[in-house]
């Protein structure tokens, strides 16, 4: 089993930007509870440059989401770009086909790729 898990977040709004705090601010925990090392290796948002409440590491920031899955190992993607359709749709996509696991942060594309 691995102790190393590697994470993608995608979406650096409010819930994404504290997810990603909360990954950084916990990290010791998570380790010593789980036995597994916390990398988060990409995030992905708009804009670089837009004020957020918390830093991130830029050197792992993808303007399009959709890069991380040729140029990252990941194991575990968040999804919280917020919308129902477009880059969000694509990004969910994209991860159910490669199998990678998938936490859908926001509920709406959810509800309507299961009513599709």
């Amino acid at each position: 089993m691995k102790n190393n898990i590697n994470i993608a977040v995608v979406g650096l709004g409010q819930v994404g930007i504290y997810l990603l705090n909360e990954l950084n601010t916990k990290k010791k925990e998570i380790e010593l509870k789980t036995g597994k090392k916390i990398n988060v290796v990409a995030v992905s948002a708009k804009s670089i440059n837009k004020k957020r409440r918390f830093k991130f590491n830029k050197k792992i920031f993808y303007k399009n989401p959709l890069e991380i899955f040729n140029k990252t190992k990941v194991d575990i993607l968040f999804e919280a770009i917020g919308l129902s359709d477009g880059i969000s749709k694509k990004v969910v996509e994209t991860a159910l086909k490669k199998k990678y696991m998938l936490l859908h942060l926001i509920k709406h594309l959810f509800l309507n790729m299961v009513i599709i």
